[in-house]
């Protein structure tokens, strides 16, 4: 099972709180703030759960959580890696052929909180889906959602994957490809269209260390396919490590820091607030 954990975040901060890429510890709030409005008990949703690491620090936080995603199998093992809190929270688990199928399962319930980090680039029709998901939210609840940013380097390399893969006739991992590659602004009217006002919109993961990791880790994925399918090997890893190390990194996320009026629009991820409209 462990070959299958693809998007492995066990290790990582949870999103609620930022994330650890690129060699830098990125951090926000944005979540935190609405966040403490939710009172403690609170049912809430962390669909696309993944591997658990958001589900747990719901849980850890006093909320009662259902996981939802694809593989009961996968989530079960992912579950056994935390040592879950004693502190009343329930921890459910959803499991379905889809996403889709996934919500359907859940019978009448709603939501004070439902999160979706990094999942409606993976989803053929998001629109359909967050109509399906408004259902599940109270009123007065709150949807957390972080996506990629279509106009950055990398998902436009993941858009070549993708176009190459589908004219080839290859199959790609299920879940695996980004199917969407949306501007911050379109990734706002997707929301509009599923039935959500956003309250909130920021953006992360700066320019300069995301298109300077771009630039190293794709020719070093070219490089490391044509070297293996010459019957050799070689640790990219190491190399991109070397290149894009912690010092380097850093430096260019001081110069985001100051840079960012005139660069937000390019910044990898999209972190957004919604509520019902």
């Amino acid at each position: 099972m462990v070959d299958l954990r693809t998007f492995d975040r066990s290790d990582d901060v949870s999103k609620l709180d930022g994330c650890n890429t690129r060699n830098v510890a990125y951090r926000w709030d944005c979540f935190s703030r609405e966040l403490a409005n939710i009172p403690r008990g609170s049912e809430t949703m962390d669909f696309g759960a993944g591997s658990l690491r958001d589900s747990f620090e719901l849980t850890k936080r006093g909320y009662n959580v259902t996981s939802v995603d694809l593989g009961r199998d996968l989530l079960l093992s992912y579950q056994a890696d935390y040592d879950w809190p004693t502190n009343g929270t329930t921890q459910k688990m959803v499991t379905g052929q889809n996403l889709s199928d996934c919500l359907s399962q859940i019978d009448h319930e709603t939501f004070s909180l439902i999160i979706c980090f990094d999942v409606l680039e993976h989803l053929e029709d998001p629109v359909s889906v967050l109509r399906q998901m408004r259902s599940y939210l109270k009123p007065e609840g709150r949807l957390f959602i972080t996506v990629p940013n279509g106009r950055t380097l990398f998902e436009m390399w993941f858009r070549l994957i993708l176009v190459t893969s589908r004219m080839l006739g290859k199959t790609l991992r299920p879940g695996e490809p980004h199917l969407q590659r949306n501007s911050p602004a379109q990734w706002k009217k997707i929301l509009n269209e599923g039935g959500f006002e956003v309250l909130h919109q920021e953006m992360q993961i700066g320019f300069l260390v995301n298109t300077a990791f771009a630039l190293v880790q794709i020719p070093l994925y070219i490089f490391g396919r044509l070297i293996r399918a010459a019957g050799m090997s070689v640790q990219t890893d190491k190399l991109q490590d070397i290149v894009c190390n912690r010092t380097a990194m850093r430096g260019l996320d001081r110069i985001d820091g100051k840079t960012k009026p005139y660069f937000t629009n390019l910044y990898g991820w999209c972190l957004f607030v919604a509520t019902k409209s």
